[in-house]
Formats: C-alpha cells, sequence, structure tokens
C-alpha cells in the first residue's frame, strides 16, 4: 500500500485564529516550514505546562510510521497532520491539548485493555454457537480452540482470525470507554488551552449532528451510542437514551476511570453482546468440528493451557473485572446467523478515514527541524569610537 505524504497546498484556507493571537497577530497565509516549527514549538510548550518534567515526545509523524496518534504508555504524541493537511492549525493544537491531558490525567492504554479485555471474555463466555455435530461452543471456547495470544493484541499485531476478531471488540469498548474519559478530561483543562478543544468541539458537531438529525444513528447499536453519548455530555445534543442509561454528568466530572468503568460497562451489557455477536458473524472464522476422542482430549488440554497463558497476561485486570462484572451477570443465549451487516456507519466509516495519519516527508521535516538550530542574539559594536551601535545577528547552528 502506497503511504499517505502530508502535502500542504497553498491554496487552502488557513484557520488559526487562536495561534495568531499567540503570536502576537501574526498572520498565518500558508503551511510553509517556519509555521509547521511554529506550531510544534507552541505544543511543546503546552506540554511543559501540561505534563511537566517529563520525557513526552510532540513530534510530526514521519515516512514508515505505524503507529497510533498519542500512547500514554509510551509519552509520544504525533501532530494529527490529516487535520492540519485541509488548514486547521487551531483544531490541530485542540487534538495535542486533549492527547496531553489523557497522559496526564487517564489509565494506561494498556491497564484499560486488559480490563476490557476480561470483561469480553465473560461477554462471549455467554453467546454460543451451534456446531456441525449438534452441540455447542461459546465464542470464548471457540477462540481458545485456536492460536490466541492476548500480546498480540496489545501490540497491535493480531495474527489470526481469532485474535483479529477480539481486536474488534476490544476496539469498540475502548471507544465506548473513551468517549466517557473524553468528556471528564477536557471539563478539567485549563482555560487558556480549553479554548483549543471548544473550538474543535464545536467543528466536530458540525459533522455529527446532521448524521443524528437524520435518524441514521437512532438505532442503539455500539457504535452509535459512542458518538451520541459524547456529544450528549458535551452539550451539543439531549438524547434521551444516553440520558436514561448514563446521563449523569456530575458522576462522570467526579469519578476516575475504574470507578466509572464498572457502570458504564454494566449499562451497556447488551448492546457490547450484540457488537460482539455482529462481528462473529461477521468474521470468518469456523466453530470445532466433531473431532475423536483421542484429538477432543489434547484439544481440552490446549485450549485450558491457552486459557490460562491469557487470563495470565491480564494481570491484576482480571481481578478487578471479577469483582465488577459476575460470571452470572451475563444470560447465555444462542446466536442467530443473520445476514452480513457492518458493525459500522457511513459516520464512523468517514472518521476513521479523517483520523488517518500522514507521514511528513523527510525533506520537509529537515526543512522544519533547521529552525531549531536558529537563534537570534543582541550584538553591540563600538565604529566609531564613541558610541556603541546595536544589532541583530542570526546564529545557525
Amino acid at each position: 500500500m502506497t503511504e499517505k505524504l502530508f502535502t500542504p497546498s497553498n491554496d487552502i484556507v488557513i484557520d488559526a485564529e487562536l495561534m495568531e493571537k499567540w503570536l502576537g497577530g501574526s498572520k498565518i497565509e500558508s503551511l510553509n516550514p517556519k509555521t509547521l516549527f511554529d506550531i510544534q514549538l507552541l505544543l511543546s510548550h503546552y506540554k511543559d505546562i501540561i505534563v511537566p518534567m517529563t520525557n513526552v515526545k510532540v513530534e510530526y509523524p514521519t515516512e514508515g510510521f505505524d503507529t497510533a496518534c498519542a500512547s500514554v504508555d509510551r509519552g509520544e504524541i504525533f501532530i494529527p497532520t490529516s487535520t492540519l493537511n485541509e488548514g486547521k492549525i487551531d483544531d490541530t493544537i485542540g487534538l495535542v491539548i486533549h492527547e496531553l491531558n489523557h497522559i496526564k490525567m487517564s489509565e494506561k492504554e494498556s491497564t484499560l485493555m486488559k480490563i476490557c479485555a476480561s470483561y469480553l471474555l465473560k461477554v462471549m463466555d455467554s453467546i454460543f454457537i451451534e456446531r456441525g455435530d449438534g452441540k455447542y461452543d461459546s465464542i470464548k471456547e471457540t477462540l481458545f480452540a485456536n492460536s490466541f495470544n492476548f500480546q498480540n493484541i496489545l501490540d497491535g499485531q493480531a495474527t489470526n482470525s481469532s485474535e483479529q476478531y477480539f481486536s474488534e471488540c476490544l476496539k469498540g469498548v475502548m471507544l465506548l470507554l473513551n468517549a466517557v474519559e473524553d468528556v471528564r478530561i477536557d471539563s478539567l483543562c485549563a482555560p487558556n488551552m480549553k479554548k483549543y478543544i471548544d473550538k474543535l468541539d464545536v467543528h466536530g458537531s458540525e459533522n455529527f449532528i446532521p448524521y443524528y438529525e437524520s435518524g441514521e444513528l437512532d438505532e442503539n447499536k455500539l457504535m452509535n451510542i459512542v458518538f451520541r453519548l459524547l456529544y450528549h455530555h458535551k452539550g451539543f445534543i439531549k438524547d434521551e437514551f444516553i440520558d436514561k442509561t448514563f446521563g449523569e454528568l456530575s458522576f462522570i466530572l467526579k469519578s476516575q476511570p475504574k470507578e466509572y468503568i464498572p457502570v458504564l460497562l454494566t449499562a451497556y451489557q447488551n448492546e457490547i453482546k450484540e457488537y460482539c455477536e455482529l462481528l462473529f458473524n461477521n468474521t470468518s472464522m469456523d466453530a470445532p468440528d466433531e473431532v475423536s476422542a483421542m484429538n477432543s482430549f489434547v484439544q481440552q488440554i490446549t485450549e485450558s493451557s491457552a486459557e490460562e497463558a491469557f487470563e495470565k497476561s491480564l494481570e491484576g485486570e482480571k481481578q478487578f473485572a471479577d469483582n465488577h462484572f459476575p460470571d452470572d451477570m451475563f444470560e447465555d443465549s444462542e446466536m442467530k446467523v443473520k445476514p452480513y451487516e457492518s458493525a459500522q456507519t457511513p459516520y464512523t466509516k468517514q472518521l476513521e478515514e479523517k483520523e488517518l495519519l500522514l507521514a511528513v516527508p523527510s525533506g520537509l521535516k529537515a526543512s522544519i527541524d533547521i529552525f531549531r538550530n536558529v537563534d537570534v542574539v543582541d550584538c553591540f559594536e563600538n565604529f566609531n569610537g564613541t558610541e556603541s551601535t546595536s544589532y541583530k545577528t542570526l546564529l545557525i547552528g
């Protein structure tokens, strides 16, 4: 696949009202290397305010880039070049400030993934699929009958259909958690930086509301709920279902993630279970067929050891899930085979396309980095023997 590159056009309309104020009123006319350096400099300034005394890096994604926009675990943020490529400088800054607040206030994504994985195993243990011999296996049993390594999922390197399926389920639940966490951390942002996030939210709502008002997001499916919950608690819509199921904003704002997660995942347990069924219906993964007694015995040992290894990798987060999500929380049910139905909607699909980062070509990156080594110093020199003349010298080191 050809890598998409960040190639700013001179014809785009620049939206940088807030950043121009930071520059003392200087007008930004284009996304030239000096402007790109100034953006990175401002973001580094905000980084030192939000997460001082840390090694957090704020960088442009370069060619060969293959990781997420931000990572709490790794302490790194990549400037969202897809937004910047549209000339939306203030929105770009808002996105990075938002991610810096995640690093400051949120749980590590690996911790949250382990909690959600423990929860999902309980969900999948309650969904049963009829095998070819008329017997039934749960989705959980089906997964562990195949090669299934949670570390591959944590690393974003799913190697087979079982891991890919579980990764997609995990992604959906993590998006739900992230919607609530976005509401929480944005409310705690300092006013001088929150203005960027507020502007970003307004632009996001302008994209979301037409889909919402058209009724396209009315069905209470997990992906619809994620965005309805976000914009409901941000104050852009009044959604009756969200208000009824998880509508107490004060609870979100005063809670830490491990306090609201049990309430949130319990509130939407039916929608999450339906999401897992929908994804499984659309996954090319066969349930185990009837096997001989000896093969059945070997398979049981294999499944048991795979499950033990998986649960061991979840560490203390499995105990957290066991304490808050009892095994009998989900009613056993048979999964019915349904016609193909995507878990995505046109709204979520276009969002995914927008979130793709564009790699900054090496030549442009070098041009930006030149400004790191530029310094202007005040000099004084006596030319006529009577009075000193002051002037500025540009140093490039």
